[in-house]
């Protein structure tokens, strides 16, 4: 009894999976059969606002191409009219009447346009009295001539006549008529242009050539000119439905879905009307056939419905086991693509920090040498004998000039130099340092140059780019240990967003492999033996390049040589006026009263000293906060001097903004060697002078703004502040 109670038991429990399992499956076969119906209903009802939307698309589109068209043949009819007009202006109507040369000038005019049928000439009463199919014309009147009756009551401009049947040719014919005037501009008759509506229906062909379409040019009056549908045209007065005459009366181009008056078929329909014209292009689209293609498209929908409704349930279990599969192998993926992200963030920083590095050691080995030289000079200075001292005093300069240079390496690599860009022939500036080139090299070297004719001016700092010269002839001689070639070449080129210069240093050396290719341009990077270069050569140049708008582009192959290339922008200026603004006027020396603002005490006793040895009275302060306090109290200040960074709320920039406010005629001269903080300086209209500045520079940039300020107050034009940084410009 025990082991039959526990069979029980363990029957109960597997039924009790059973049902589950049932439930389950029971669950699936609706959702099988439910899901699909759904999105079968959903699709339908989209699919068929969609088919209606690209319809009423369609027919927009349409409408919009037959307006054109047709308003450009209306165009043509009105001028064809006009150069009748122009040819019978001197002719009275028996001239008009008994011209043959007309005649066979009308017909010549028939020739050259498909569009038109015939050419008349009318006089008052609707008698032809010239036209282009025979000559002499038969002057019986033409009846119900209603564009004559149009003119008579005085309307001047074109006029379109219903359908009607042409007494001469017996075909299907429109009227476009525009009236005939005399010289006082009094009615003398009209000239007729007559049109097939045959030539319209070959253009709404045309035009949808794959579309059950229904198309016409109806005038405002809601009279058919043309109609091209199921039902044959006919000459007799069709109407349009009172659809489309309230569709034109609520806008002049638009659309609607109504019933036609003619045929009973409801249809899509959109209408333009022609600029100069009270005449209607329309355009329509039978919803019954659109409806045909959208239940094609629902066949092809509830065939896959029913395909997905017999597969669904078959491959409900295979799919699961294979998005559990597929879970866990991107689970996998996942977590080995975050380990490969951690490993390559940390290669990053290595490879940041070994940069930094680099720099790092780059920068304090360069200063060390350069301390060294000017602690040496000024301590054998302190010792040296009168007649020693000039030689330890140039060697100090010398050292000095050594860390300025290697400053501006630093800016130029970092995009931050002042730069003082001028518009020039880089062929003229290189043929003038060919010298220079030559000596960088080795006699085992040949230098080539390969300029191009009228090669046009580009604008950069012709220090700077003479440097980056130097630079790419030093690299190329020591790549060249055996002996070699250095060719610099120049030519116009097409920089992508413009025209600009290329300028190339070609060298048969040993050439770079991809992986030092690479690092060409990293600072302090080198492959030469220590002590033989710094690793900012390249640098220098890319940055100086990026600075001045342009870009460098390199190539290497081992055994083959390098070739660097600088790409620079097209320049706007002239060379012969930079030429004029490079000659440096002399300027008088004159007194003023000088506020020096300046927070580095040993900067500021030199720019003291630099300005006092001027003639000029100088009053001092370290942070702008005071130099205004000092302008506040001291009216006979005329002149500011002061350095663009500095500590505390306010920086130069902000000083100069607020003297400006207070004192528009005072001039203001900020120092920096930052570029960036340099062109907020420019762009606001001061006057810059780039750090480190010679005392022969500062005085004369003092010099030329206090010459300036003279010459405006003489003239009582007030000055505005902001001249080149640059005191020769």
């Amino acid at each position: 009894m025990p082991c039959v109670g526990a069979e029980r038991v363990l029957a109960g429990q597997v039924h009790v999976k059973t049902i589950g399992a049932v439930r389950i499956l029971w669950g699936l076969l609706f959702a099988s059969i439910a899901i699909p119906t759904a999105l079968l209903a959903v699709a339908a009802w989209h699919s068929r606002a969609q088919a209606f939307s690209d319809a009423q698309k369609t027919t927009d589109r349409m409408a919009d191409t037959l307006r054109a068209q047709i308003e450009n043949i209306f165009e043509t009819y009105e001028l064809i009219t006009d150069r009748v007009a122009d040819q019978v202006a001197d002719l009275s109507t028996d001239e008009i009447r008994s011209s043959d040369k007309l005649h066979k000038r009308l017909s010549g005019m028939i020739g050259s346009y498909s569009q038109v049928g015939s050419i008349w000439i009318m006089d008052l009463d609707g008698a032809p009295i010239n036209s282009s199919l025979h000559f002499p014309t038969d002057q019986t009147p033409v009846p119900a001539a209603d564009y004559l009756a149009a003119f008579k009551a005085g309307e001047r401009g074109a006029h379109v006549s219903s359908p009607s049947r042409g007494r001469t040719t017996g075909r299907t014919i429109i009227r476009f008529a525009s009236p005939l005037l005399d010289a006082a501009g009094a009615l003398r008759g009209a000239i007729v242009i007559t049109a097939y509506p045959d030539y319209f229906r070959e253009r709404f062909a045309k035009a949808a050539p794959e579309l059950n379409y229904s198309a016409g040019i109806i005038r405002q009056d809601g009279a058919f000119l043309v109609r091209d549908a199921a039902v044959s045209s006919s000459v007799d007065s069709q109407r349009a439905s009172s659809m489309f005459a309230k569709a034109i009366a609520a806008a002049p181009a638009g659309h609607f879905l109504g019933v036609s008056a003619v045929d009973n078929i409801q249809r899509m329909v959109s209408y333009r009307k022609l600029e100069n014209y009270p005449v209607y292009v329309m355009f329509g689209l039978g919803t019954s056939s659109v409806l045909a293609r959208w239940w094609e498209q629902m066949t092809l929908f509830g065939a896959f419905a029913l395909a997905a409704m017999l597969g669904l349930g078959s491959t409900t279990s295979l799919a699961l086991a294979r998005t559990r599969r597929a879970q866990r192998a991107a689970q996998r993926l996942m977590e080995e693509t975050q380990r490969r992200k951690q490993t390559e963030a940390k290669l990053i920083t290595a490879q940041r920090m070994e940069a930094l590095g680099q720099l790092t050691g780059g920068i304090a080995h360069d200063f060390n040498n350069l301390l060294t030289v000017v602690m040496g000079n000024l301590d054998m200075l302190r010792r040296a004998k009168e007649d020693r001292r000039p030689r330890l005093i140039d060697n100090g300069m010398h050292a000095v000039e050594q860390g300025r240079r290697l400053t501006q390496q630093l800016l130029a690599f970092g995009r931050r130099q002042n730069l003082r860009p001028e518009t020039l022939d880089v062929n003229a500036l290189i043929v003038g340092m060919s010298d220079m080139i030559t000596q960088s090299l080795r006699g085992d070297i040949k230098l080539e140059l390969d300029l191009a004719e009228k090669i046009w001016p580009v604008e950069i700092d012709p220090v700077q780019f003479q440097t980056a010269l130097i630079n790419l002839a030093v690299n190329a001689r020591d790549a060249m240990p055996r002996g070699g070639k250095l060719v610099i070449r120049t030519a116009n080129t097409n920089l992508g967003d413009g025209p600009g210069v290329a300028v190339s240093a070609a060298d048969t050396g040993a050439g770079m492999p991809p992986e030092v290719l690479e690092r060409a341009f990293e600072p302090f990077f080198t492959t030469k033996e220590i002590g033989r270069g710094t690793g900012l050569g390249l640098s220098q140049v890319v940055g100086f390049i990026d600075q001045s708008g342009g870009t460098v582009d390199i190539a290497s192959e081992v055994d083959r040589g390098t070739k660097v290339t600088l790409l620079l922008p097209r320049a706007a200026g002239d060379i012969a006026l930079q030429r004029e603004r490079d000659v440096t006027p002399d300027y008088e020396k004159r007194q003023a009263r000088i506020l020096l603002v300046e927070d580095n005490a040993q900067v500021r006793e030199l720019a003291m000293s630099i300005l006092a040895e001027d003639g000029h009275d100088v009053v001092e302060a370290s942070q702008a906060d005071q130099a205004l306090a000092i302008l506040q109290s001291d009216p006979k200040i005329d002149f500011v001097f002061s350095d663009l960074v500095m500590p505390g709320t306010m920086d130069g920039l902000d000083l100069a903004r607020a003297v400006r406010r207070r004192r528009p005629d005072m001039p203001i001269v900020l120092a920096s060697g930052y570029s960036d903080a340099a062109a907020k300086v420019l762009a606001e209209g001061f006057v810059l002078v780039s750090k480190p500045y010679r005392p022969e520079v500062l005085t004369l940039t003092i010099r030329k703004a206090l010459a300036e300020r003279v010459v405006e107050t003489e003239s009582n034009v007030i000055p505005i502040a902001g001249r080149s940084a640059d005191p020769r410009s």
